[in-house]
C-alpha cells in the first residue's frame, strides 16, 4: 500500500471512528432509554431512526454500504484492472465495511425489530465474517497489486528464492530442506476443513517460532546481508506451506463464499426495501 493512500485511510478511520464515538457519548441518554419511553426524551425527534440526526447516520451508513460494492466490480470487471491495485481497493471496502454498518447501528438507535431485523443481522454476519475473508485473503500468495497467484506461478516463485538462497547468500541446501521441513511441519496427514480453519493462526505462529530457533542456530554468514537473509528464508518458507496448503485454502474460500455471499443479498435487498417504505410513506424526511 503507496503511503498516501495508507494516511488517507487512517484519515478516514479516524474520521469514522470519532464520528461514531460522538454520537454514541452524545446520544447515550437516549439509547439507554426503554423503548416506550423515547417519545418523551428530549433527543427523541434528532436521534430517532427517522429523526434529523439519526436519518442522516443511516443515509451514510448505507451509502457507504453501497460504495462497498465498488471492489467487486473492479475485481470482476478487466478494463478496471489498471484503476488502482486490487489490494487498495479492498481495504477501502473492509472501512466501507466496518464504518458502514457502525452508522447504522447509531441510525437504528440500537433497537430492531420486524422485517428490518433481518436485514441487520445480514449486516452484522456480512461484517464479521468479512474479517475471516480477509484473513484467508492473506493467506493466498498474490502480486504487489493483490491478483492472486496461480499455484504453478507460485511453485515458480519459491524455486526462485530457493535458487537465491544457496546461490546468493550461500545457504547449504540440507538447511534450505530443514526449513522446508519445519514450514510444512503437521501438513502430513489430511485433515478436516473446520480443523484447517481453527488451527490455522496457531500453526502459523507456530511456524514464525520454528524459523526464530532456526535462526538463532544459523547465525551470520560470512559477507552476506542477514536481515535480507531471515527475510527471503521467512518468505520461502511461508510460500512451500501455502503450496503444500493450496487445496484447503481454496476450498475454505470457496465455502467462505457460499457463507458471505447470501447474508449480502438478504442485506442490500431488505435495504432497498427498507429505504423503498420510507419514501413512500414520508418517514424520515424523504
Amino acid at each position: 500500500m503507496n503511503c498516501p493512500f495508507k494516511s488517507g485511510l487512517i484519515v478516514l478511520y479516524l474520521a469514522a471512528f470519532s464520528a461514531v464515538a460522538y454520537f454514541s457519548i452524545a446520544g447515550y441518554s437516549y439509547y439507554r432509554t426503554p423503548l416506550e419511553e423515547r417519545p418523551r426524551h428530549e433527543d427523541f425527534w434528532e436521534l430517532k431512526p427517522g429523526g434529523s440526526t439519526g436519518h442522516a447516520l443511516g443515509v451514510a451508513g448505507s451509502s457507504l454500504m453501497v460504495i462497498m460494492l465498488v471492489y467487486s466490480v473492479r475485481k470482476r470487471v478487466p478494463r478496471l484492472r489498471g484503476l488502482g491495485q486490487l489490494k487498495q481497493w479492498l481495504n477501502f471496502h473492509i472501512f466501507c465495511g466496518i464504518a458502514g454498518p457502525l452508522l447504522v447501528i447509531l441510525h437504528s438507535s440500537f433497537k430492531v425489530q420486524g422485517l428490518v431485523a433481518l436485514s441487520f443481522w445480514s449486516m452484522i454476519i456480512v461484517a464479521m465474517s468479512g474479517f475471516l475473508g480477509r484473513y484467508l485473503y492473506q493467506q493466498v500468495p498474490r502480486r504487489r497489486s493483490g491478483d492472486e497467484l496461480t499455484l504453478t506461478e507460485t511453485q515458480e516463485l519459491s524455486t526462485v528464492l530457493g535458487r537465491r538462497l544457496v546461490d546468493e547468500f550461500g545457504l547449504d541446501p540440507e538447511r534450505l530442506e530443514e526449513v522446508e521441513r519445519l514450514a510444512t511441519s503437521g501438513l502430513e496427514q489430511r485433515r478436516g476443513l473446520a480443523r484447517v480453519l481453527l488451527t490455522l493462526p496457531w500453526q502459523g505462529l507456530a511456524v514464525r517460532l520454528r524459523l526464530l530457533r532456526f535462526f538463532r542456530r544459523l547465525g551470520p554468514l560470512p559477507g552476506k546481508p542477514l536481515r535480507e537473509l531471515k527475510r527471503t528464508l521467512a518468505r520461502r518458507a511461508i510460500l512451500e506451506r501455502r503450496i503444500r496448503m493450496w487445496s484447503d485454502l481454496q476450498r475454505l474460500f470457496y465455502y467462505w463464499h457460499l457463507f458471505h455471499k447470501p447474508f449480502a443479498v438478504i442485506m442490500y435487498l431488505f435495504m432497498v426495501l427498507h429505504i423503498g417504505v420510507a419514501i413512500a410513506t414520508g418517514y424520515g424526511g424523504f
